[in-house]
């Protein structure tokens, strides 16, 4: 077996959604300020890669193959010494054990418990999601100095955001406020026309320009707040990942529903508010300094409801969300320093 010391090439894997992979980042960081010298890469899902392209603690990021001897080709050719599986599945550590990487650390399994992990780390999902994944490194040891995510924007995101703004005379100096309606399912959403107020309100009151973003399959979402709003807001769907971490990065305060962009948007260190009616508050809602979250406080299900049980609680989502007002928004960002 070999000693932690003598380990200098180690593959962290987490195949997730945008979200959850910036919430991955710290582990990469923590491995860096570790193993100073190793060669460290991260496998992704299809997609994901710009979340991870331009992070300095990373040699290679390295995209999932779904042909398993691809992959397992892939991972084998490299020669890892140590692989970081930071998701409870056991198909994947079995891969990693195909491709005779020798040390494998990762959560107990579903389907497998601790088979075939050299360390085996409890999924302990009563904690935020960062903690969780950083569970996994402080198994080996390896000391967490700061547990906030991180993404970096490269080159050609700063020229395209730079091109963005000048394109859509946001050149002025005035405030740059980013909202975003969306969410994966529908009962996260809080309503358009609470957005369109909001958009309105941001405006007269800090003279600000309003950019609304969307994912590409929620473009007529963007549209209805558009529609309903007295200001004319820029609407952005079409980003890349890499593209929407640089125009958050140029925000000077995002406000968002529990989603990927949300966490996004705490990685690029912009003040950001997070509305909150059918998630877990202690596992999803941003802790770190600059950042705030409106929710329903009278909901006790936000602090142990898990993310699949909320779809049998959609009724209690959409109370939650009505719950917010406008003005209860306005008032928070009134209190957040940015």
């Amino acid at each position: 077996m070999l000693s932690l010391e003598q380990i200098d090439r180690i593959l962290i894997i987490r195949l997730a959604p945008l979200g959850e992979t910036v919430l991955t980042t710290p582990v990469i960081r923590a491995l860096r300020e570790h193993f100073r010298d190793a060669y460290i890469a991260y496998m992704v899902a299809p997609t994901r890669e710009d979340l991870v392209s331009a992070n300095p603690h990373l040699n290679e990021v390295l995209t999932y193959q779904a042909s398993v001897p691809k992959l397992i080709y892939q991972m084998a050719r490299r020669k890892f010494q140590m692989v970081i599986v930071l998701q409870p599945t056991f198909r994947l550590v079995l891969h990693t054990f195909l491709a005779r990487i020798p040390f494998r650390v990762g959560f107990e399994t579903n389907a497998g418990g601790k088979k075939l992990l050299s360390v085996a780390v409890p999924n302990n999902t009563s904690q935020h999601e960062t903690q969780r994944y950083l569970d996994v490194v402080r198994a080996l040891g390896v000391e967490v100095i700061d547990d906030e995510p991180e993404v970096f924007v490269d080159g050609a995101g700063v020229a395209w955001v730079n091109k963005f703004i000048e394109n859509r005379n946001l050149d002025d100096s005035k405030p740059i406020i980013g909202l975003n309606p969306g969410a994966a399912t529908v009962y996260r959403r809080w309503h358009a026309s609470n957005f369109a107020i909001l958009g309105d309100l941001l405006h007269e009151v800090y003279d600000a320009h309003i950019v609304i973003t969307t994912g590409p399959r929620e473009g007529e979402l963007a549209d209805q707040v558009a529609a309903q709003m007295s200001h004319s807001p820029v609407i952005i769907s079409q980003a890349t990942p890499m593209q929407l971490a640089a125009l958050l990065q140029s925000c000077d305060l995002y406000i968002s529903n529990d989603t990927g962009p949300m966490h996004l948007s705490t990685a690029v260190k912009t003040p950001t508010v997070a509305l909150f009616g059918a998630s877990n508050l202690i596992q999803w809602a941003p802790p770190w300094d600059r950042h705030a979250v409106v929710a329903r406080e009278a909901c006790e299900f936000m602090k142990t409801l898990s993310s699949k049980a909320w779809d049998t609680r959609t009724d209690r989502a959409r109370e939650n969300l009505e719950a917010i007002t406008p003005h209860m928004v306005m008032a928070t960002v009134e209190k957040l320093a940015w």
